[in-house]
């Protein structure tokens, strides 16, 4: 053969390889966007396509679980969802909920107090491992937030490296907010028990947990291992699943991080949602003042109102959200017939095994009038956070000055306050049921001056849990907390957390056999009994428990000023003060 015709025939067998493998890598992704798509069982076999995901994941987004809760669905429980033809895309993360702009949900400094988001918002996201494996357990996780902003799409929540180390399957979902969320109002009662019942958030939450329960065999999660768990407003809402019947076949297991449970009366639901109204028919024109409107409004009867407020934009609802605000669960009697501490302490709720966590230092930074110790603004704390060297900044760039002296103090009764609270229902709840597990998570490694500022600032432990540290260019709140120095230790702690929850998530109990890690007792009302496991650089347990003598020795040393912003605090947040009446052994 010459060598013009040996090039030739190189150059055939060359191009041949080129078709070769560019078939093989189309039928390769062929197959890959076949593995990817998912029949949801509850719409009749209505198919999404997913995409590979981070950490050898996959994931599917935006799914909806519930039709958009607009026009007269607007203050209804949630209906199904249309079905669809074709395959449904699921790339990307839908609306967040409509809400002020703030740190949480879609932040943006530019937005800060304005109103984002839409009310065509119910849907969740789904990740998993790359795998065949089917039964994995499932954490269905609630967003914190106040019950007034946040989204299931936010950076701390991304699923991907909590499904990969866990093994688990993760959901994440968004829930009406605000005043969308939470509405109990005499006018919108139309004989319909759900629909009446002012408790959406619950109801969306509900209604997620029946979509997994119908669907997450689809995407190899087991439907009968489902540990809900959330994060501030997220925990309260747990609480509330917990304390609501509609649930009690929906839930198996409980994480609660930095929640407490709370009740309100439809009486303060009405009187609140009145104000609200009467506020936008100022607004409107209907009436001069609050006083006029009130009587406007009783004048024009129930349908008109609820006509009325159905046809205002969501923004406006939004721009109305009364704060502080009613944002809990109305006992209703049906969706929600008993809430609360007292209920819950009382057997008013479905037991199961539950992990119970507080940070150190929650009083910091998110404690509603306490937010005048800080010297910027959203926005500029935003900036600081995100953007400028530490190096560069000292305590009194964040605390300030005139209010130093009394910060930490401060902020240590209202943590303390909270700590009671959660030890106490341990106390309370042990009678019960067994499977209590306390924790403590202690880490503030940041580096100054957040560390002093902060230390370990409610809702530290999140990225801890979900393995997922905002660095640059990531943009994030607890963006601070992530330095190169400190990356090993953040990274061993994540992992020691994440094994034990990967076993609670299975079993109800976190610990497993030579696993290497300390064991984490459940929780003892025996005195020298370990009752937490602190979660630091160094695990451990701790069979230290907070009483109010605690709490009351902190007050003390506040003047009669701050004393009373502290107290005010803890009853908005439903700080319960008092020794839980349960004899130690």
């Amino acid at each position: 053969m010459n060598s013009i015709a040996k090039l030739r025939f190189r150059g055939c067998l060359f191009g041949s390889s080129i078709l070769v493998l560019s078939a093989l890598s189309q039928l390769s992704q062929g197959a890959d966007n076949q593995s990817l798509t998912r029949s949801i069982t509850s719409l009749g076999g209505a198919q999404v396509q997913g995409v590979t995901d981070a950490n050898n994941t996959q994931s599917w987004r935006a799914i909806p679980y519930a039709a958009p809760p607009v026009g007269e669905l607007r203050w209804k429980a949630p209906r199904d969802p249309a079905t669809w033809t074709g395959v449904r895309p699921a790339s990307q993360f839908a609306n967040i909920c409509s809400q002020l702009g703030s740190f949480f949900g879609a932040p943006n400094p530019t937005t800060f107090g304005q109103p984002i988001g839409s009310e065509d918002c119910l849907y969740l996201n789904v990740w998993r491992p790359k795998s065949t494996e089917s039964n994995l357990p499932v954490l269905f996780w609630i967003h914190g937030g106040s019950n007034l902003k946040g989204a299931g799409s936010e950076l701390l929540y991304n699923g991907a490296n909590f499904a990969r180390n866990a093994n688990a399957v993760v959901v994440t979902v968004n829930y009406r907010l605000g005043s969308l969320g939470w509405l109990y109002n005499s006018a919108l009662q139309e004989g319909n028990a759900k629909d009446d019942s002012g408790n959406y958030v619950t109801l969306d939450l509900i209604k997620g947990l029946e979509w997994v329960r119908d669907n997450i065999a689809q995407f190899g999660g087991n439907p009968n291992s489902v540990t809900i768990a959330g994060q501030s407003a997220g925990c309260i809402n747990a609480w509330g699943l917990l304390q609501s019947p509609l649930a009690d076949s929906l839930v198996d297991r409980m994480i609660c991080m930095s929640g407490l449970p709370n009740a309100y009366p439809k009486a303060l639901g009405e009187l609140q949602s009145n104000d609200m109204i009467d506020g936008l028919l100022v607004e409107k024109g209907y009436a001069s003042d609050k006083l006029q409107a009130a009587a406007y409004r009783a004048s024009q009867g129930p349908t008109w109102v609820r006509s009325f407020l159905r046809g205002l934009p969501a923004t406006d609802i939004v721009r109305h959200t009364p704060t502080p605000v009613v944002m809990g669960h109305f006992t209703d009697g049906h969706v929600i017939p008993w809430a609360g501490y007292v209920d819950l302490i009382a057997g008013g709720y479905h037991k199961v095994p539950m992990i119970l966590g507080t940070t150190k230092d929650e009083g910091t930074y998110f404690a509603g009038e306490l937010l005048r110790y800080y010297k910027p603004s959203h926005a500029q704390m935003w900036d600081m956070v995100n953007n400028q060297n530490p190096a560069s900044l000292a305590i009194t760039d964040i605390v300030k000055p005139e209010l130093y002296p009394t910060y930490r103090p401060v902020h240590r009764a209202l943590s303390l306050g909270v700590d009671l609270t959660v030890d106490n229902i341990c106390r309370y709840l042990r009678l019960l049921q067994g499977s209590i597990y306390r924790y403590n998570f202690d880490w503030d490694d940041s580096p100054a001056p957040w560390q002093e500022a902060f230390g370990a600032v409610h809702g530290m432990d999140l990225p801890f849990l979900f393995g997922n540290f905002p660095v640059a260019p990531q943009q994030d709140l607890l963006r601070f907390i992530s330095t190169t120095a400190n990356q090993g230790q953040r990274t061993a702690l994540s992992a020691k957390f994440t094994q034990y929850t990967s076993q609670f998530m299975r079993t109800g109990n976190p610990n497993k056999a030579f696993d290497a890690l300390p064991d984490w007792y459940d929780w003892s009302n025996f005195w020298i009994f370990q009752k937490r496991l602190i979660l630091d650089n160094t695990v451990k347990t701790s069979s230290h428990d907070v009483w109010l003598s605690d709490v009351n020795n902190a007050l003390n040393q506040l003047g009669t000023d701050d004393r009373q912003r502290v107290l005010d605090v803890m009853a908005g947040q439903q700080v319960q003060l008092e020794d839980a009446d349960v004899s130690y052994e």
